[in-house]
């Protein structure tokens, strides 16, 4: 694939949950960069990519193909919900890319830092403060989703 010189980036910005959230995407031969950021600043970096041997010449668009995911820098603990939380993103985002446009193959390098808070685990937490918590990382999720859709070069 012929990509022309300087580089393909898209950049959007909106106050998401009262914070300030920018995403940037560029496009490289072989990768697509995603940087999605409430600070500023490069957080965790997640590798991610579609398994080819997964996808057979009956997948439709609409089927889920596999994803690999592999923590670059900033992995918390398994059980850290900003890292589980982390990993959905970078799968939804690879398979949104994938269902846009199937023969997309590049790998997704996606570097995410969200105001995500941890669950007090000292505090015990009533049901409604889970559901309000629930809501408040599904609509984060939303929104960030939608932001990059608003960058995407791939469809």
């Amino acid at each position: 694939m012929d990509t022309p010189f300087p580089l393909i980036n898209k950049q959007a910005a909106r106050t998401i949950q009262g914070k300030h959230t920018e995403v940037l995407v560029s496009s490289y031969a072989d990768k697509i960069l995603i940087l999605v950021s409430q600070y500023g600043k490069v957080g965790s970096i997640i590798h991610t990519s579609i398994d080819q041997q997964s996808l057979t010449s009956s997948t439709t668009a609409s089927e889920l193909a596999a994803t690999t995911s592999s923590f670059f820098l900033g992995a918390g603990s398994s059980v850290s919900k900003k890292t589980q939380l982390y990993q959905v993103y970078a799968s939804h985002i690879s398979q949104m890319i994938h269902h846009q446009n199937p023969a997309e193959t590049r790998s997704v390098v996606l570097s995410l830092a969200l105001s995500v808070q941890e669950p007090d685990m000292e505090r015990s937490s009533s049901g409604v403060q889970e559901q309000e918590q629930r809501a408040h990382d599904r609509d984060l999720f939303e929104n960030v989703i939608e932001l990059v859709n608003e960058c995407s070069m791939w469809a």
